[in-house]
């Protein structure tokens, strides 16, 4: 579970809660960059129905960005890489309003650190997943290519749906506010893709929001399929062992 981590940040009790969204307006039309979805060449001058000053900074992120050999100083090095950086407040606003969005200016610090943050939870989620396949691996992976689609739900995500409605208290899930497929490029060169199901919990004990990030490899290579087999083996067997070790002390 990843516990919203600038909610605390709010000062007015009376302010209202951000809804379980994607702050990010995805699609896939013209002026998109295909890379993340996001629009290309997003502004950071103040829109004209922008009445409070938002900041225009940059953070960067800790996911390495596989490049081109273009992009890499034009060079062959197709392995070099920079990392992402996530859009200012202002950019985001900006975007949020080209796609008819109407959010309130003073929350939007707020979604860019949320964004932000789960962004850099599901990197570590997949990480988790590389290092499983393989753990001796001297070379991080990248993040080739981001893509959103919110209104399409993954075959899990179905799943529990279906069996939420047919057991609600055995299954108490929701459906999932946004989804994302990641391209992640290993050190082999090898493009993989994750999927991502992103949940929105019940509030901690201090009222604060919780999300349940559901990061896995997509089911549609031999070495995904590997990977999800091994992982769900190594599963069992540790919980075997466990249990055989707690039988043992009694």
């Amino acid at each position: 579970m990843a516990s919203c981590p600038m909610s605390k940040q709010h000062s007015d009790p009376n302010a209202p809660l951000l809804a379980a969204r994607c702050p990010v307006a995805h699609g896939n039309d013209e002026g998109v960059n295909p890379l993340n979805n996001v629009p290309l060449n997003l502004s950071q001058s103040p829109n004209s129905n922008q009445s409070a000053v938002l900041s225009t900074k940059r953070e960067t992120s800790t996911i390495p960005r596989a490049l081109s050999a273009d992009e890499a100083n034009d060079t062959l090095d197709q392995h070099s890489s920079s990392n992402w950086v996530y859009p200012s407040p202002q950019q985001f606003f900006n975007a949020l309003n080209r796609k008819g969005y109407q959010m309130p200016e003073d929350q939007m610090s707020t979604m860019v650190q949320l964004h932000n943050f789960l962004n850099e939870e599901a990197w570590a989620e997949v990480l988790d997943w590389e290092r499983r396949w393989n753990p001796n691996s001297t070379s991080p992976p990248q993040l080739a290519q981001i893509n959103g689609k919110p209104r399409e739900l993954t075959y899990k995500a179905r799943t529990l749906q279906w069996a939420n409605w047919m057991m609600p208290s055995r299954f108490p899930v929701h459906r999932p506010f946004d989804r994302h497929d990641w391209i992640v490029r290993r050190e082999t060169g090898e493009l993989v893709r994750y999927i991502i199901d992103y949940y929105a919990d019940e509030p901690d004990e201090e009222g604060n929001p919780a999300f349940i990030l559901d990061v896995r490899p997509a089911s549609d290579s031999l070495s995904s399929i590997q990977l999800k087999c091994r992982t769900a083996i190594s599963g069992l067997w540790s919980s075997y062992l466990g249990s055989e070790s707690k039988s043992k002390e009694v």
